[in-house]
């Protein structure tokens, strides 16, 4: 066979096609997949404010406390899960040390299976709390809506879950400016968020809308990979396109829906409890 294709000029150029065809199929599904953009995690660093307890001697003017913690936002075929790694306040994590004034003292109740974007495990004070920011939280990223998950520490078996749409912000204000995090050009926005002020960076080059705090998409489209306000930051510091589990983002096979209502009822119940245990009650 080598003998005649060498003899035979043909035979040689119909081979080189033939390799040459193969290379470029292997090389066209590699790239393919590559740029697959529907699938893939997002990490960002958060940095929140926490109000400084100002304690005694004269120390009531100190300044407020910056916590950063680390989030991951899990994406594929129109489903999200966003995780946090929670920041060690008994060894001093985050800016500033200490814990901060407003996180529970212990794991809060449903610690680990997620919080909402408003109702869960985020900082008490200023501005919206941040969506899952001490634990995981779900996306329904076909239907824009957020998944709020709540767990029952006196009962790990009842898990509860509720949808909240994405909400539209006020005073959207659009610009001409734009930069590039994490790979993608991002569009710069302003606008308010329950009588806050964000400086907003987005991008409209991925298939899908999102971000991690509920009412930050300027245009109702769009990745936001950077928000600032006064009190809150958080970045997107890489985006990996990779194959994700689909078992990584779907809900527990045992929660239960309810209503957002029903679901602040169960938590607050399950706050009040673990407070009495808190006290000896």
């Amino acid at each position: 066979m080598t003998f005649v294709a060498e003899k035979n000029p043909e035979i040689m150029k119909n081979l080189s096609k033939t390799l040459l065809s193969a290379a470029l199929i292997a090389f066209t599904g590699t790239t393919a997949f590559a740029q697959d953009k529907n699938t893939g995690v997002i990490d960002y660093e958060v940095n929140a404010k926490m109000p400084s307890r100002g304690g005694g001697g004269g120390d009531e003017e100190a300044e407020d406390r910056v916590i950063t913690l680390n989030q991951h936002f899990y994406f594929s075929s129109g489903k999200g899960k966003l995780e946090t790694d929670r920041p060690d306040f008994a060894g001093g994590g985050g800016r500033g040390g200490n814990r901060p004034q407003g996180a529970p003292d212990g794991p809060p109740p449903g610690g680990g299976d997620g919080q909402g974007p408003r109702q869960g495990g985020g900082f008490r004070g200023r501005g919206p709390r941040m969506f899952g920011m001490f634990g995981n939280a779900y996306v329904d990223l076909a239907n824009k809506k957020y998944i709020q998950i709540f767990t029952k520490p006196s009962d790990s078996t009842k898990t509860y879950f509720a949808e909240e749409d994405f909400t539209a912000p006020k005073d959207v204000k659009l610009t001409d400016k734009t930069k590039k995090i994490a790979g993608y050009n991002c569009k710069k926005a302003t606008l308010t968020l329950r009588d806050e002020t964000y400086t907003v960076w987005y991008t409209q080059e991925l298939p899908f809308s999102y971000s991690p705090v509920n009412g930050l998409l300027p245009e109702g489209s769009g990745v936001v990979l950077a928000a600032e306000s006064s009190n809150r930051s958080f970045t997107a510091k890489k985006v990996d396109l990779k194959p994700v589990d689909a078992a990584k983002i779907s809900l527990p096979a045992n929660a239960e829906k309810v209503s957002e209502e029903q679901l602040r009822d169960i938590r607050r119940e399950e706050m009040q409890k673990f407070r009495g245990r808190q006290n000896g009650n």
